[in-house]
């Protein structure tokens, strides 16, 4: 296992996974400088061959993410000089990504009103690279997730949860609404697209964390798992998804994220596209070798088809999906 740290990541490498653990003792607020660091790391991770999927954890025992730091809440809010219009609001937006081109600009606005607007920016181009990417990202929840936390965790693509409730502190959801706020970093987009919209709607207008019960009742979470076995169960399933087809992870994640978005026949034309490009790729071809003969075989010896069949494939171990 090699690894690689910053003062506020640790990072790892196991084979073909990543393990990126953020480092903020004792909350584990969610700061500036950590989504300027992520970005950097996914920016480096766009162009390696060799990682199938990336794991986004905490060193900090019973806390994922509490939510973004107060500090830097507390500067961005006595940053703004009057209330602003959402034009006005808008205006400042495109300004700021404009400029933000310009080397040194991103520092120089930090002093500015629009330190704020250049914050949510490296949220959101984290979260867009995330979802971009042809790499599994898993979040491996080992304690309270709120605000920022929460939206960092609903942007991978799978997210486990310790077992907990509120008597323990382990929370997760977008309590903005209760200080008159709203999320900030994609939580209205990520809920509406996983949760729908009543449900979306529910949860922003109470506020109100959830237990990772509850969350996964609600589709928030894909599984709930014990404190001790979380890292394991993390692993074993980057192990997995890691050895994936490259081309095909990023197509399905590609058809599924557009699909809230896109109309019926917009969305199936994007399937269309990604699966006759996928079924055109090398480790396709291998894996359909390995695949057809045995299904050809079973038929031929007249017994059904039962998932052990399949062990092999869903565990990644029957053909190289990776190059």
């Amino acid at each position: 296992m090699s690894q690689k740290s910053t003062s506020l990541l640790q990072v790892s490498e196991q084979g073909r996974v990543m393990t990126i653990a953020i480092n903020n003792p004792p909350a584990n607020f969610l700061t500036a400088a950590i989504m300027a660091e992520l970005n950097q790391q996914l920016v480096a991770l766009e162009s390696r061959h060799d990682i199938g999927a990336i794991i986004i954890t905490s060193t900090v025992e019973g806390v994922f993410l509490t939510h973004f730091d107060v500090d830097d809440i507390e500067q961005a809010v006595d940053s703004i000089p009057f209330p602003m219009s959402a034009g006005l609001v808008q205006v400042l937006t495109r300004s700021e990504s404009l400029l933000d081109h310009i080397p040194g600009t991103r520092k120089l606005l930090s002093h500015t009103p629009m330190a704020g607007v250049s914050d949510m920016n490296i949220f959101h181009e984290v979260t867009a690279r995330m979802r971009a990417m042809n790499k599994v990202f898993i979040a491996a929840i080992n304690g309270r997730a709120m605000g920022g936390g929460c939206e960092l965790a609903l942007a991978c693509d799978l997210r486990l949860m310790i077992v907990g409730d509120a008597s323990t502190g382990v929370m997760i959801g977008q309590p903005e609404i209760l200080i008159g706020l709203i999320p900030g970093g994609g939580g209205t987009q990520f809920l509406t697209r996983s949760l729908g919209v009543a449900k979306a709607l529910e949860h922003c207008l109470e506020g109100k964390p959830l237990t990772p019960a509850e969350a996964l009742e609600l589709g928030m979470i894909n599984r709930v798992v014990p404190v001790e076995a979380l890292g394991d169960e993390a692993m074993a399933l980057a192990e997995r998804m890691a050895r994936r087809s490259p081309f095909a992870v990023r197509a399905i994640k590609q058809a599924v994220y557009q699909a809230a978005s896109q109309s019926w026949d917009q969305g199936m034309t994007i399937e269309k596209n990604a699966f006759l490009a996928s079924a055109s790729q090398a480790n396709t071809r291998r894996a359909m070798q390995v695949y057809i003969p045995k299904i050809r075989e079973i038929l031929a010896a007249g017994r059904p088809l039962t998932l052990d069949d399949f062990q092999e494939m869903i565990d990644g171990t029957a053909a190289d999906m990776t190059s």
